[in-house]
């Protein structure tokens, strides 16, 4: 364990199924945002300056903003969530998460390329084995005035654990306690890792003003239950972030720079405006004719970014999840491990990543159900160990021996079971996702060019069929949890939420010893094994992280494909910004992060 602080400077899975369907709700829109057409899912009545208009131009590092005079420059972004019907309760429905990040503080911030946790609302942390200390940052206020302390903190950490998120797996709510007005201390349930506890952190921004939330923590804290906290709408947020919102039009949302953040000084611009471009085309076509300054997050194929102009700078971001095939295990084929390793012997990688976008997505090099592949961290947590996993190159020979075991015969061309049923792959995909069409696409085909009957489903009711009434067989999602930490990717795998409740996956699993494919096995159950893993560090956190990778390689709960890149963009005709190997900008996302900072900062007029 070790003390944080400020000089060493993706909402969680819920556990309850309510609170999962509102992610999933939130998914749908943001993933246009991110996949065209978000693993997350995420208005014109202006005379603003929308600081396009042509011209070239490099902008480099920014120079601290107060030393520069305040412009009149709005920074014009956009959001794929319709304004009209967005509201501003983080529990419900329609809530705009991309817009949120201006509105709203953070606990705290991280590179998800470096796992490096950097201060929000918290300016430090002290992490025990017993107990958690958080220092709350002075100078911090709601947009209604009212000074931020650590009863403010507290609040929302007791809210967000009653409501299923994922601190509630190591605090509980009546562990936590108000030292004073800035600190707020927490007993742990149990030991665990400094990045276990503050990636449970990590989603958790200062958005519930306690006068507006009492009445649903009191009813958590005396029935344990809170209703009507999902169907609150608000309508005009009071929010802790640099913008104080302003109005939600018909086509756009305003916020103005709030003078009272302690990071105001940084932003040397008035405002942020958002407009309302629902599809990834015309995300495409603003940056393309400059009538934005930057998008947090817009998948864009290389034929589109060279019609960019020069100033239009990519800033480019691990996603640390990618496209992966989602198996239904009550399913009578697909339950099978034997059908689930020969489909992923069938599909070439490689061909699957060129398909759906080369520059923005690697093949996965082992199915381990670690993330990396960009970099090949995943690399140092197997150690030596990683030539003994499966890489399940395409090997059409392995395959039909595998499916031969099951118990299928190939007849016509095309695998059937014992029964004279046709082993067929309805791939269901959210539909709009550009680049994971076209992967399915390859998919597909390889599929049915083996002899499975493929076919791919883009649905437009993708979330509800999966998340609502489970209605599939194999669906494509991502596959990591977004944090390049192990941990996290192995726990949605083998023991999360989605594991349980939507792969149906078996609680415990028979494995042979790591390394020995052919060695006896032995029954192994996930929950404890996943708790254990979370409370190790150094040598035994790694031995733990390569036998439970082992299982996902063996079994395949869901069968890694690919990982991909985000794609923030910025320009630099009238901002001056950083350069995309300055950590900062690895941080979600650059358009709001790095006014905080000082580094995205307006040229003057």
């Amino acid at each position: 364990m070790s003390d944080h602080h400020t000089d060493e400077r993706e909402r969680s899975l819920r556990k309850t199924r309510r609170r999962f369907l509102q992610a999933a709700g939130a998914a749908g829109v943001a993933g246009l945002a991110g996949c065209a057409g978000s693993n997350t899912d995420t208005d014109t009545t202006t005379g603003d300056d929308t600081g396009g208009g042509g011209g070239g131009g490099g902008g480099g590092t920014t120079t601290a903003a107060e030393e520069l005079p305040m412009t009149d420059r709005t920074f014009v972004t956009a959001t794929a969530d319709v304004p009209k019907d967005m509201q501003f309760n983080p529990y419900g429905q329609k809530y705009p998460e991309r817009i949120a990040f201006a509105l709203f503080e953070n606990l705290i911030y991280v590179n998800e390329a470096t796992s490096k946790f950097m201060p929000g609302v918290l300016e430090s942390w002290d992490i025990g084995s017993d107990t958690v200390t958080l220092s709350v940052r002075d100078g911090y206020h709601w947009h209604n005035g009212n000074a931020v302390t650590a009863e403010d903190v507290a609040f929302k950490l007791k809210l967000e654990i009653y409501d299923g998120a994922a601190l509630s797996n190591i605090v509980e709510a009546k562990d936590v306690s108000v030292v004073d007005d800035s600190t707020v201390e927490l007993g742990l349930q149990r030991t665990v890792s400094d990045e276990v506890f503050l990636y449970s952190l990590k989603p958790i921004a200062l958005d519930t003003p306690p006068k507006t939330f009492q009445k649903f923590l009191d009813a958590y804290e005396s029935d344990g239950e809170a209703p009507g906290l999902t169907e609150l709408k608000i309508e005009e947020p009071n929010g802790t972030g640099p913008f104080e919102f302003v109005r939600a039009g018909n086509q756009e949302v305003v916020a103005e720079r709030f003078a009272d953040h302690p990071d105001a000084d940084n932003v040397n611009f008035p405002r942020m405006k958002w407009n309302y471009l629902s599809s990834n085309q015309k995300q495409w076509q603003a940056l393309r004719t400059n009538t934005v300054d930057g998008i947090d997050n817009v998948f864009t194929p290389q034929n589109i970014a060279k019609s960019y102009g020069d100033h239009v700078r990519e800033i480019p971001m691990p996603a640390n999840w990618g496209m992966g095939i989602m198996f239904n295990h009550e399913h009578e084929h697909y339950g099978q491990q034997n059908v689930k390793r020969a489909v992923q012997y069938v599909i070439d990688r490689e061909k699957l990543a060129r398909s759906a976008g080369s520059k923005m997505h690697v093949p996965v090099d082992v199915p381990s159900g670690l993330p990396g592949n960009f970099n090949g961290s995943y690399e140092e947590w197997l150690g030596d160990s990683m030539s003994q996993f499966d890489k399940y190159e395409p090997n059409q020979e392995k395959a039909a021996s595998l499916l031969r075991e099951a118990g299928f015969e190939k007849k016509n061309g095309t695998w059937m079971d014992a029964s004279g049923k046709t082993l067929k792959f309805p791939y269901k995909i959210p539909a709009g996702w550009n680049d994971w069409t076209a992967g399915g696409q390859s998919i597909v085909q390889d599929l049915n060019d083996f002899g499975i009957e493929a076919s791919l489903n883009p649905s437009q009711s993708y979330w509800g069929d999966i998340y609502g009434n489970q209605n599939y067989t194999v669906a494509g999602l991502g596959w990591a949890d977004g944090k390049v930490y192990p941990y996290f990717t192995l726990n949605k795998l083998l023991n999360g939420f989605r594991s349980r409740t939507i792969l149906k996956f078996p609680r415990k699993v028979e494995v042979t010893p790591l390394g020995e494919p052919n060695g006896q096995k032995r029954t192994v159950e996930l929950e404890p094994e996943l708790k254990e893993l979370a409370g190790l560090t150094g040598e035994e956190a790694k031995q733990k992280t390569q036998e439970l990778a082992w299982i996902v390689n063996r079994h395949l709960p869901m069968a890694p494909l690919m990982e991909k890149l985000d794609q923030s963009w910025l320009t630099t005709d009238h901002w001056n910004t950083i350069k995309p190997e300055d950590e900062d900008a690895i941080v979600d996302w650059p358009p709001y992060y790095l006014p905080r900072e000082g580094k995205l900062t307006a040229k003057p007029k």
